[in-house]
């Protein structure tokens, strides 16, 4: 069940069926709406649970509150139990028809009892109210627009876009952060006057057209130093992750897999297969030096799931306009390419996958986690004028390779990414810790965005979109580690990883499922002891160990290879070439007004030395281009 849309403060069928029509990809399966006078709503349905009976929207028993819902609540049936010994009446089998009763017991607080991905909508018509929630990690998009007391929501903008009152125009003060992290933050998006829905929060709509925000859930930061045993939490631990890997499990129609070489998919996989007879598992890879499907397969023939591998070749680069149009919204990586291609081999016989998101978020498994605490650690003890006097000259004559012996990066420093490392490293002390988060996974600079925007648009990108830490965590007395964990689920999981995810499965009208992102079990690491997630050395420590009852040895303490595309690899393909010359020529980038046609020019120039940070920078360009030409200018059309 995967799309859902409505509006309010006017009529219109017409409107309610060509929103139905621009997202009937994320549900082929069936279409239902409700209309009255004032507020209308409909869903596009992907038939999972209550193959027969579960279509929507669905209403309580007297009809005086109906829903739609995008995603799955996972534990339906638990909470369908409780409702029913209250006397509540269910007409289904489907989990959202657990959704009217839950607003009917609980109000408002209904999100809490809920465990799943979700975008719902309920409407009251008894009061005229409309109360729509997005799950707590952001799995599920919602998106609104608000004009002259009407209002409209959808699972994707393209649907938004089918109003005629929904202006067409990008957000130019979107355009520097897209540069700086290759996304734009909640809850702003690309288009002027979109925005969505952030993740763990809720939105009500008044009968006269007022909007009320607020946050429901957010990561438990632990402030009082008190821990148990490593060994109750590892025990702990593994009974939550096998309940989170058994509720995503819940569906009327069979489940798939995806599998990399990593622990994390390799864990959820083998959950899936002690309850799954015939588990199929699905792998993607490059043909390059950084292919792991080798490794995948191995993993898929010790589990014993029936194994299905794709290759990724420069040709799929003329995919790269269709994937964009999919998603709404441009991300400066074209590694969504291959997203794009494992699901739609994988929805060629499936309905549902399970993926392995979220586990890197809790246990830290990314470079930067190990980074930015050494660094930390460094600045407290290591004097102001022994650092600028005697460390970073060190480090400016340490040569890029050297480097990249210490780290693990995802592909050679070359001389942009140690520059880039050494800014980081030279300032630490004058940013807090989400600007020092946010620098180490930035790929534009601050000096090198304004560098390239043309003269017309630089005062355009002045626009500060770093927040702060909240002070409460800053200041609370939580591990640093923690805090810093916790940054990533206020933008990094639903604005980067998840987005990524969602709108490439649900274009081929597949619901992926991440068991990592069951809340309690996030909650549980984020009561854990920092020594049981990260160090300088090692990542994810309690969840090898949990998987080390799981899997083999060599499975078990596989290093984390980063899932990133080779575009040192590719780069030279004509295709690339092609859609390089038809994005950032001089002519289109000079009436596009962004940026500087001399300085994109050399920026493009420079991609022969075929440096990793240079690569990307072109391709976010590339990228955010076709986004104009698709859903701004219309010269690209699906």
């Amino acid at each position: 069940m995967c799309a859902i849309f409505g509006f309010a403060g006017f009529s219109d069928p017409d409107l309610l069926r060509r929103m139905a029509a621009a997202l009937h990809h994320r549900g082929p399966d069936g279409t239902g709406f409700f209309a009255s006078d004032r507020f209308s709503m409909g869903n596009c349905r992907l038939s999972i649970i209550d193959l027969a009976g579960g279509d929507q929207p669905v209403e309580n028993e007297d009809g005086t509150l109906v829903v739609v819902q995008n995603g799955e609540i996972y534990n339906y049936l638990e909470l369908r139990d409780q409702l029913d010994a209250r006397g509540h009446q269910f007409k289904t089998r489907c989990d959202t028809e657990v959704l009217v009763h839950a607003y009917e017991e609980w109000g408002r607080d209904m999100v809490h009892h809920l465990n799943g991905m979700y975008a719902f909508a309920i409407h009251d018509r008894r009061t005229g109210e409309t109360f729509i929630a997005r799950d707590r990690c952001g799995q599920k998009p919602l998106y609104y627009y608000q004009r002259n007391g009407k209002f409209i929501f959808a699972s994707e903008v393209k649907a938004l876009l089918e109003c005629p009152w929904v202006e067409r125009a990008a957000n130019l003060n979107a355009i520097d952060p897209y540069l700086g992290i290759r996304n734009v933050p909640e809850p702003e998006t690309m288009f002027a006057g979109v925005f969505i829905l952030p993740a763990a929060h809720t939105l009500t709509l008044s009968r006269h057209g007022d909007i009320r925000i607020e946050r429901y859930w957010s990561v438990p930061l632990k402030t009082d130093g008190i821990y148990r045993s490593d060994d109750d939490y590892l025990e702990e631990l593994e009974a939550a992750f096998h309940q989170a890997v058994k509720l995503t499990l819940r569906s009327d129609v069979p489940v798939a897999s995806y599998l990399s070489a990593g622990v994390d998919s390799s864990l959820i996989t083998a959950a899936a297969r002690t309850a799954t007879s015939n588990l199929h598992t699905f792998s993607i890879g490059f043909n390059s030096p950084i292919d792991e499907t080798k490794d995948a397969a191995q993993t898929a023939r010790l589990l014993g799931t029936t194994h299905h591998e794709i290759h990724m070749t420069p040709d799929d680069f003329e995919r790269l306009p269709r994937v964009i149009w999919q998603m709404d919204r441009p991300v400066g990586d074209a590694l969504i390419i291959a997203f794009d291609r494992l699901a739609a081999h994988c929805a060629q016989d499936f309905k549902v996958v399970l993926g392995g998101e979220g586990a890197d978020e809790m246990f830290g498994g990314y470079q930067f986690h190990k980074i930015i605490p050494l660094v930390e650690r460094y600045s407290r003890l290591v004097p102001g004028f022994v650092h600028s006097g005697l460390m970073m000259p060190g480090f400016r004559a340490t040569p890029a390779a050297v480097l990249n012996k210490f780290f693990q990066f995802p592909a050679d420093l070359g001389r942009g990414g140690k520059k880039r490392i050494g800014e980081f490293l030279a300032d630490y002390r004058q940013r807090d810790l989400r600007q020092n988060y946010t620098m180490l996974r930035t790929l534009w600079s601050r000096d090198e965005r304004q560098a390239i925007y043309a003269d017309s648009f630089k005062a355009r990108a002045t626009h500060e979109w770093i927040t702060p830490e909240a002070a409460a965590d800053r200041d609370g007395g939580a591990p640093f580690l923690d805090r810093l964990l916790k940054l990533q689920y206020d933008d990094w999981l639903q604005d980067w990883a998840l987005i990524r995810q969602d709108k490439n499965t649900m274009a081929h009208g597949l619901e992926l499922r991440l068991p990592f992102l069951d809340h309690h079990l996030i909650e549980l690491a984020f009561q854990m002891p920092p020594h049981l997630k990260a160090t300088a050395k090692r990542d994810k420590i309690i969840e090898r160990q949990l998987a080390s009852r799981l899997l083999p040895p060599e499975i078990a303490g596989r290093p984390k290879n980063p899932f990133f595309l080779p575009m040192d690899y590719f780069y030279t393909n004509p295709k690339i070439r092609d859609l390089i010359e038809l994005t950032l020529n001089k002519d289109a980038v000079a009436r596009r007004g962004y940026f500087d046609p001399t300085r994109v020019r050399a920026l493009v120039d420079s991609m022969e030395r075929g440096e990793f940070i240079g690569l990307k920078q072109v391709m976010s360009l590339v990228i955010l281009e076709l986004w104009h030409l698709i859903f701004i200018d219309r010269q690209i059309k699906f």
